[in-house]
């Protein structure tokens, strides 16, 4: 990964003949305490999601089901990955502006975030963004 504060993460899981059960773990898979988590499903197609970064909040994202593609940017690198595998996870940091798009058709997102919700914690308009970056 190109963009600062992204990498993948794989997430663990345990096959039988009964099927898969997948999991993360604060301490062991992830380096923050979880303290909120959403899904992002029911997106029609051809809508966008986020756009939007943080301050402070950290993000594991997990495509549970279906497939989106997630463009990241750190203000200097943009890249898109696709979010398509229940057995990874994107990790975002603050101070990347996300952007989900081109989702398929019943795509659950699951989003975990290392803090509760504030919009104090949002950015929402790229510019100002890209303002704030390169004012740290």
């Amino acid at each position: 990964m190109k963009v600062r504060g992204c990498r993948w993460v794989d997430v663990r899981g345990s096959s039988d003949p009964r099927g898969t059960v997948s999991f993360i773990e604060t301490g062991i898979d992830l380096d923050f305490t979880i303290r909120r988590a959403f899904w992002i499903h029911g997106v029609p197609v051809g809508k966008p999601r986020g756009h939007h970064a943080h301050r402070e909040v950290r993000l594991a994202m997990i495509a549970v089901a279906g497939g989106a593609d997630l463009v990241l940017d750190d203000g200097t690198h943009r890249e898109t990955v696709r979010l398509d595998r229940p057995d990874r996870a994107m990790l975002v940091e603050p101070w990347v502006w996300h952007e989900l798009v081109d989702f398929a058709a019943s795509t659950v997102v699951l989003v975990l975030a290392s803090a509760n919700y504030a919009e104090s914690d949002y950015i929402r308009d790229y510019d100002t963004f890209r303002r704030e970056v390169k004012a740290r």
